[in-house]
């Protein structure tokens, strides 16, 4: 049975900041780690907003949070996980992005792909967890060609646009399409601010918004009526001590995750009390055919258990061998580890196709 466990860190971003853009050889670091308490086949996924293990077994979410180098004791807060059909699900429905903090971003695809491949170079994987993962992925390519996934609902930015009615000057902390849907409804009523972080992408602005640099947002904040954060980031636009610049103001925090700290008191899109029919028809359609694909996997794994197949065998022979030399393999460099990782793989799974071709013929 699938099993997904996990640590979220998007409640407190700061805490796991030492966690993203890890390279190649901290996650092989980890999986390797996590070979010693896993006693079952699973992958590693490490994204900007989360650590997750997918597994085909149930297992100790302390064993994550040791290899990750964090105190298990400070992170019950943080911890989730699903077991059985709903994990199956989950994993179509978390490549697409949906389940993201960002809605429906991209990135995670490749994220995903990266899981396969150092699981592969770990020998953590079965032929089973590996076929999941490429299916993700490429479900994922599918579902971003065929349809729009990442929407902002207007609805957000005309309930917003009431509210700061008698505001003559608003700033927006933004550019992306979000903050363009915002601006672009507030223009007609009001003088609009939107920032930038790159001087040059002028370009990216609704005609009759004024740039600011991102880095002068808190001086065009405090000159501002109402403060509009939409931004895409994983760290707060402003801190609890600029609350000065920012009281006594309609503020507004858009952003997913929350751009703004708690304690300022900022509106956030629950708080609207709107509704968002773009973002619901998008996780209506994604989840209709994300459970199709998860049956699409059920029926292969029913045909491959039913009539096992050589190459499976063979990459599950070659799984394991990668496994059983994690030891010795860990004590070889980086770029030397990885290619005889590779290699070793390649020889062990073509070595067994061999033989049994070789035992068939005969």
């Amino acid at each position: 049975m699938l099993h997904c466990w996990g640590i979220s860190f998007i409640q407190e971003p700061r805490l796991f900041e030492h966690l993203q853009n890890k390279d190649d050889a901290f996650l092989l670091y980890v999986s390797t780690r996590l070979m010693r308490s896993y006693r079952f086949p699973f992958a590693l996924l490490l994204t900007c907003d989360r650590a997750e293990v997918i597994a085909e077994g149930e297992g100790s979410p302390e064993a994550l949070e040791r290899a990750l180098s964090l105190n298990p004791a400070a992170m019950k807060g943080f911890r989730y996980s699903c077991g059985g059909p709903d994990a199956l699900l989950r994993v179509f429905l978390l490549s697409t992005g949906i389940l993201s903090p960002l809605f429906g971003e991209d990135t995670i695809i490749s994220q995903i792909s990266k899981a396969e491949e150092i699981g592969r170079l770990a020998g953590s994987l079965s032929p089973r967890l590996s076929k999941l993962l490429n299916m993700a992925a490429a479900f994922s390519k599918r579902v971003h060609t065929d349809m729009k996934v990442r929407v902002f609902d207007r609805t957000i930015a005309e309930e917003v646009a009431r509210r700061v009615a008698s505001c003559a000057r608003v700033l927006i902390v933004g550019s992306g399409e979000g903050a363009r849907i915002v601006a672009e409804t507030l223009i007609p009523g009001h003088e609009v601010l939107m920032t930038l972080r790159d001087a040059d992408k002028t370009f990216l602005l609704p005609p009759g918004a004024k740039p600011v640099a991102y880095d002068e947002r808190l001086k065009a904040a405090a000159a501002s009526d109402a403060v509009i954060s939409i931004t895409s980031g994983l760290y707060h636009t402003f801190s609890e001590c600029d609350g000065w610049a920012l009281e006594g103001k309609p503020l507004f925090d858009l952003s997913s995750p929350p751009d703004i700290p708690a304690s300022l008191g900022a509106i956030a899109v629950k708080d609207l009390g709107v509704g968002l029919p773009e973002k619901d028809e998008v996780i209506k359609r994604v989840r209709a055919l994300a459970v199709k694909e998860a049956r699409e996997y059920e029926s292969w794994l029913g045909r491959s258990e039913a009539a096992p197949d050589v190459q499976a065998r063979a990459e599950a022979i070659a799984y394991e061998s990668i496994r059983r030399l994690s030891g010795p393999l860990s004590r070889l460099g980086e770029e030397e580890g990885k290619a005889f990782r590779e290699a070793l793989f390649d020889s062990v799974r073509k070595a067994v196709v061999a033989c049994e071709m070789d035992a068939r013929r005969s």
